[in-house]
């Protein structure tokens, strides 16, 4: 047998070569990330990374305010009005209650009869006690108010003083001064 001649890879030369071209790509690849990292630290990060302490302190005086606009545009609508301002000091804040077993979003309907009325409104609630007949409650002074919220059903409901306890929970009555208990009588 004889041993081929030409050009061919030798047998024991391509080792040395091939050692000394990974030495040199790994050299280049580690001197490009010690340059990257030089000119990383050299310049400011981007806000998004910046240390949050290096920064000027948030506060409430300082955080843009977001409750300013939803007033001006509530004042605009006028479904919300009455339920996000308050009315002018001695006006009646009615808080519709449902009274009524078993029927699911009466004070909440009623409430919309309600404001249509002209009142403002607190948020609907529920009653502490299901109800026969509705009743419209009233706070000292505000005698007549009930019986303009009565009058705005069919049936009228009856209208009498504010009970000791009061028909709701002490955390619904949200300034309420007159609250009509709905009934099934006017729950619809």
């Amino acid at each position: 047998m004889t041993a081929p001649t030409g050009p061919g890879p030798s047998p024991g030369g391509g080792g040395a070569r091939t050692g000394a071209t990974s030495a040199r790509g790994i050299a280049l690849l580690v001197g490009a990330v010690v340059i990257g990292i030089a000119l990383l630290r050299a310049t400011d990060p981007p806000d998004s990374l910046a240390d949050a302490s290096e920064g000027p302190e948030r506060t409430a005086s300082t955080a843009p305010s977001t409750t300013e606009d939803p007033p001006e545009e509530s004042t605009t609508s006028s479904s919300s009005s009455s339920t996000t301002e308050a009315p002018p000091e001695g006006e009646p804040v009615v808080l519709v209650a449902n009274g009524a077993a078993n029927a699911v979003g009466v004070a909440g309907r009623l409430s919309v009869t309600v404001e249509d009325g002209g009142f403002a409104i607190a948020p609907p609630a529920n009653a502490t006690a299901d109800v026969e007949t509705s009743t419209v409650y009233f706070a000292p002074g505000f005698e007549e108010a009930a019986g303009e919220v009565a009058a705005l059903f069919d049936p009228a409901p009856a209208t009498a003083p504010m009970p000791d306890p009061l028909p709701v929970s002490p955390g619904d009555l949200q300034g309420a001064t007159v609250i009509l208990v709905a009934g099934p009588d006017i729950a619809g």
